[in-house]
């Protein structure tokens, strides 16, 4: 039994027309270009619409080529009679058998687990015969190659077929329209229903299956969208094949559409059927997707390197040693930036403690001349006298926001002109000397008052969303910022 694709969901893709494999004697080898065994079975499609191979005229020959991977199949097509047999590393691996008329899109063997955990170059040698007597209506041909890569592998621009399984797609199920409905696919025949693929790469195709046994079913459409835009497609009817004697049939690697042309970058691709009253509608399947991935050094958003997109490896880059290591940088630049605002937290801070220092030494008061006004002074602590401005007022539609970005409130004024009787309530009298303590405590509170009004009146608050420290230009007014969460001691 052939190894499912649910067990190896992404497979890179070698065409036959690869140069890398080798084929002996290469004058017995002849190219189909025109794609006449397509239509013959119900195996679809060839791949790249492509085959190299040996016609029953010919003498026997045999194909290798070396990858670095964990698994490996062969896949051909063929008509007649005709035998294969393959071997990695001298090692044989199992051939299997197929039914005659699908004809295109064998596999015709693969490694199972021979090559699990591996991290070596292997090569694959695939033999191909004729039976005796069956020359002339017999031809077999190689149509790809597919190996599932190394984690550490970066696929740069490498041709990689995702399987319907694969966890870059993604099914959006919740009205149960998406069910397995055999010949390897997911399908649905529920118009709105949709799923969607996150690849990187510059173009892809989908693949499906064509349904139209035991059930014939009608053409219908669907949509898909990227980057932006939307694009409808057809779903073809039920058809037949060249060997099904007339009667539809489901068909295999029936390509649906292709996205050529896309930036080198990351890509969400969203595939949905259409809202339509087509009766008995084709469903709309999904079997695999055929990706052209990103080259190296690409634009790509995620890097073609990036372990979640589809087109990239699970493991790092191995695509030379001269890469610049991307973590080392950012963890530099975030280092740097860490550093910097601590050195202007720091400023900030000694700033502030000396701009307190300042205030406070000049704001002392003999407390011993009489009774401190109540509302806008009291002592702290350490018996300075703080001046605290008003609670801020609530703000009416005819107040307008102040160049820091707040509403002004006109009942509060820090300007330098407070006269000296604001400092009310004081019950020291003159002494006995003729000496007017009081006056000396008023003059004192005039003067503290004077000192901070002038410091507000050269200060401006700004209240920011971040908790960043910003530092005034020489000869501007000092910027007092004050982050969400800012509290002061």
């Amino acid at each position: 039994m052939t190894t499912p694709d649910t067990a190896v969901p992404r497979l890179v893709v070698v065409d036959d027309t690869d140069p890398s494999i080798q084929y002996s004697p290469s004058s017995a080898f002849s190219k189909d270009t025109a794609g006449k065994l397509d239509g013959q079975g119900y195996g679809g499609p060839v791949f790249n619409r492509t085959l190299t191979g040996l016609s029953g005229t010919s003498n026997n020959g045999s194909l290798s080529y070396q990858f670095n991977g964990t698994f490996v199949r062969a896949m051909v097509a063929a008509e007649g009679t005709y035998g294969w047999y393959c071997n990695v590393d001298n090692h044989l691996i199992t051939s299997f058998t197929v039914d005659t008329s699908q004809v295109t899109n064998y596999i015709a063997c693969d490694s199972e687990g021979t090559l699990s955990g591996s991290t070596g170059v292997h090569t694959l040698v695939v033999n191909f015969f004729f039976y005796p007597n069956s020359q002339s209506t017999s031809s077999l041909w190689l149509d790809s190659i597919q190996y599932q890569p190394l984690p550490s592998d970066p696929l740069d621009a490498v041709t990689l077929r995702v399987h319907n399984s694969d966890p870059s797609v993604s099914y959006s199920n919740s009205s149960g329209g998406w069910s397995f409905q055999g010949l390897n696919s997911n399908a649905t025949d529920l118009t709105g229903t949709s799923m969607s693929l996150a690849f990187n790469g510059t173009s892809t195709t989908l693949y499906s299956v064509n349904f139209g046994s035991p059930t014939q079913y009608n053409a219908s459409t669907a949509f898909y969208t990227i980057d932006g835009k939307s694009t409808d497609f057809d779903l073809p009817g039920s058809t037949t094949t060249a060997n099904s004697g007339g009667n539809t049939t489901n068909i295999s690697n029936w390509p649906l559409f292709t996205v050529p042309n896309l930036s080198a970058s990351q890509h969400n691709l969203n595939v949905a059927t259409s809202y339509n009253s087509t009766p008995q509608p084709q469903y709309l399947s999904i079997e695999y997707f055929i990706i052209q991935t990103n080259p190296a050094n690409s634009s790509s958003t995620e890097g073609s390197t990036n372990s979640t997109g589809v087109g990239s490896s699970s493991g790092e880059s191995s695509s030379g040693s001269h890469s610049t290591p991307v973590g080392a940088i950012v963890g530099g630049v975030v280092g740097g930036v860490v550093a910097l605002v601590a050195i202007l937290l720091a400023l900030y801070f000694v700033r502030r403690r000396r701009r307190n220092a300042q205030y406070r030494s000049g704001g002392m008061l003999d407390l011993s001349a009489g009774t401190l006004p109540s509302d806008h002074h009291h002592p702290d602590s350490a018996g300075f006298i703080v001046n605290s401005p008003p609670p801020m007022q609530s703000v009416s539609s005819s107040d307008r926001p102040s160049s820091s970005g707040f509403f002004a409130d006109a009942s509060y004024h820090g300007g330098p002109d407070v006269p000296a009787g604001s400092v009310s309530g004081s019950s020291s009298r003159p002494s006995q000397s003729g000496f007017d303590t009081g006056r000396l405590v008023s003059m004192k509170n005039a003067q503290s008052l004077q000192v901070r009004d002038e410091q507000l009146r050269r200060s401006e608050l700004r209240m920011h969303t971040d908790s960043g420290v910003r530092l005034p230009a020489p000869n501007e007014r000092e910027v007092i910022d004050v982050p969400p969460t800012y509290t002061e001691d």
